[in-house]
């Protein structure tokens, strides 16, 4: 079976876009998935409905995103401002009723991977309660290099297996002038050279699943979900930069 955990280096770096493409592409190239969103926070936010919709998923809204709240903040302090704890079990119940007899799953965590869901559990605890492989989204901007480095670091001292990671374009317009996107890439590949990474294109409309699949198909996106697109790695200490005093 398919797990992939969807962390980024960040909020807003194209975690659900990325996600969608990947349940999009699975899907049509005959592969039975779904996506997942196990904590959605803010008004307004519709990620877990841009991933139903991507997966084609008829089932219930409440296994693809069990918990909503309203305050766009950390799940943590969502629930502590309700005076409330979010219950892992509830987590895990829809995790499995959504994974039981199905090819893949993909989820999608919220900001980074150590984003706290309560005060001993964070999205690389979780990801790692449901073995899932995690694929990094980062933005193509000044300071990607630090934020993957850290991201990795995190994920190799939880022993977490990185499936690759995806440098994500941002929309046109932003950060255009920034020169460090000349150079982003082939850094990360000098500092990471054991797990694939792949330039994603952003995807304006996350709803439009022709776009979808078009972007995860040529950026090599689905040939890395589907583990033809090198060796998920868990690193170990093998990290170039970090090796260093």
């Amino acid at each position: 079976m398919i797990r992939l955990g969807i962390t980024g280096t960040d909020t807003s770096v194209g975690k659900t876009v990325v996600a969608a493409a990947l349940v999009a592409w699975l899907k049509a190239d005959g592969v039975d998935v779904v996506g997942m969103k196990p904590i959605e926070s803010g008004i307004g936010s519709d990620d877990a409905e841009i991933l139903y919709r991507a997966s084609g998923f008829t089932g219930e809204m409440t296994d693809v995103r069990p918990i909503r709240f309203d305050d766009p903040v950390s799940p943590l302090a969502a629930a502590t401002a309700k005076g409330s704890v979010i219950d892992i079990a509830l987590l895990d119940e829809a995790f499995w009723r959504l994974s039981r007899d199905r090819d893949a799953i993909v989820v999608e965590g919220a900001g980074g991977i150590l984003a706290p869901i309560t005060e001993t559990v964070s999205y690389a605890q979780l990801f790692s309660r449901w073995n899932l492989e995690i694929i990094i989204v980062a933005a193509d901007k000044l300071g990607v290099i630090n934020h993957v480095l850290l991201t990795v670091m995190a994920a190799v001292a939880r022993r977490l297996t990185i499936r690759g990671i995806v440098l994500n374009s941002l929309p046109d317009g932003a950060h255009t002038a920034d020169p460090s996107r000349l150079s982003n890439e082939a850094l990360l590949r000098q500092l990471v050279p054991q797990v694939p990474i792949i330039r994603f294109s952003q995807v304006a409309d996350p709803r439009d699943l022709t776009l979808l699949i078009r972007e995860a198909e040529e950026s090599g996106m689905g040939a890395l979900a589907v583990g033809t697109l090198g060796e998920a790695s868990l690193l170990q200490s093998s990290i170039s930069v970090l090796q260093k005093p």
